[in-house]
C-alpha cells in the first residue's frame, strides 16, 4: 500500500458528515449534553432526531444537510466538528483512507484532486501543494485546538 494512502489524517471535507446520520449510545448523548452546558431534556429536544424516539440509543439531527455539530470554515475547504474532544464513536471510528469514496468526493470537490489506482494523488502541482499545506495545518491544529462548546440551534 502506497505510505500516502496509510498515513492520511483526516482532512476535514465534510463529506461523511452530510451523507451519514450520527447514532449515539446513551452514555455518548449525555457526555455530549453535559459537555453542552444544556439541561438532558433541552439537548435532546435541540440534537437529536424525533424520528428516532429512543431512551437508550439517539439520532443525531442534520443541521443545513449535514451534522447538527458540523461547521464550515469560512473562508476555506475544512469543517469542524464541535463535538471534536468528546465525539460519539461512530465518528471516532471512521476510517479515513484515499481509497474510501467519500474521501475522494471531498477530494475532487474542495482540491480538484483525485486519486490513481495506485493511490497516488493526482492534480495540479498548485493544488497538491496546497493540499498537503492544509494537512499540515490540520495535524497541528487539532493538536492545538482547545476543547469548544456546541452550539445552540
Amino acid at each position: 500500500m502506497n505510505e500516502e494512502v496509510a498515513s492520511t489524517p483526516c482532512f476535514r471535507c465534510g463529506v461523511c458528515c452530510t451523507k451519514y446520520q450520527i447514532y449515539l449510545t446513551l452514555v455518548e448523548a449525555r457526555r455530549i449534553a453535559d459537555e453542552s452546558g444544556l439541561t438532558w431534556e433541552e439537548w435532546v429536544d435541540k440534537y437529536t432526531s424525533p424520528s428516532w424516539p429512543g431512551n437508550d440509543s439517539f439520532l443525531l439531527r442534520r443541521y443545513n444537510g449535514a451534522c447538527v455539530f458540523l461547521e464550515r470554515v469560512v473562508g476555506c475547504n475544512i469543517t469542524r466538528c464541535l463535538t471534536q474532544p468528546f465525539k460519539p464513536s461512530a465518528c471516532r471510528e471512521w476510517n479515513v483512507s484515499l481509497y474510501q469514496r467519500d474521501c475522494q468526493e471531498g477530494l475532487a470537490k474542495y482540491w480538484g484532486l483525485t486519486v490513481s489506482p495506485l493511490g497516488q494523488l493526482e492534480g495540479s502541482d498548485q493544488d497538491l501543494r496546497r493540499f498537503h499545506s492544509l494537512l499540515e495545518s490540520v495535524v497541528l491544529t487539532e493538536d492545538a485546538d482547545p476543547q469548544r462548546k456546541v452550539r445552540s440551534h
